[in-house]
């Protein structure tokens, strides 16, 4: 992940209902959403709802996939974790603190008590 991946990470989860649309998928994990269903739970019209998931899509953190006549939508948590990692890189590089360890595919930290002295 590179800086300017980061900042079109974070500039489309910047915007509320590509943030509310992200939120949502994520909570199907790996199983994923169609796109139906997330225009049905978050009252998004399908035409915006097309434009937003593009969105995420071209900024590399939801994957699509095609199941028969539905597009099942997923988060894709590596490359939310590697934006995560990259903000967090140089954490306290100028003190004597811990910084943060970086993240696994699963979001989850592979240093015990590495964040003992920052809190999240």
């Amino acid at each position: 992940m590179n800086e300017i991946e980061l900042v079109k990470i974070l500039s489309e989860l910047g915007h509320i209902t590509r943030l509310s649309i992200y939120k949502l998928i994520m909570k199907y994990g790996s199983d994923g959403i169609t796109i139906g269903e997330i225009g049905r739970q978050l009252s998004i019209a399908p035409s915006t709802l097309n434009f937003h998931l593009n969105r995420l899509v071209d900024a590399g953190i939801i994957n699509q996939k095609k199941n028969g006549r539905e597009v099942n939508c997923s988060a894709n948590i590596d490359n939310l974790n590697k934006a995560i990692n990259l903000l967090t890189s140089e954490c306290c590089s100028e003190t004597n603190q811990n910084g943060y360890p970086p993240l696994n595919e699963q979001g989850v930290s592979n240093e015990k008590n590495a964040h003992s002295s920052i809190s999240r």
